[in-house]
């Protein structure tokens, strides 16, 4: 209603947001999300279709670290990789932007 170029800020908000969902950068998900139900509601679902998926996305991996994470607690091999740190983020082409 308020925009005459949705496709171009479509393009800018989606590159936005997976910048701060990739780094870790948004003060809140809720804030974020109520801005997508916003949006579903002004331009429709199939305009916030692939946003609600990075969502996705973010959930599955956090639940992945964290299953994982709890299986190394579990399983502890003495001297076995002790020191490392990784975080693994599964994602699904069709949603996120292509970033340079």
């Amino acid at each position: 209603r308020y925009l005459n170029a949705k496709d171009v800020f479509e393009a800018f908000y989606k590159k936005d947001l997976a910048k701060r969902l990739l780094l870790g950068k948004s003060s809140s998900f809720d804030l974020e999300k109520s801005m997508i139900a916003k949006l579903k509601s002004e331009c429709g679902s199939n305009f916030t279709n692939k946003l609600e998926g990075m969502f996705k996305d973010i959930d599955l991996s956090n639940d992945l670290m964290s299953q994982y994470q709890q299986h190394r607690a579990g399983n502890k091999v003495a001297g076995a990789g002790e020191s490392v740190d990784m975080t693994v983020q599964v994602l699904t082409t069709g949603y996120w932007p292509a970033l340079p």
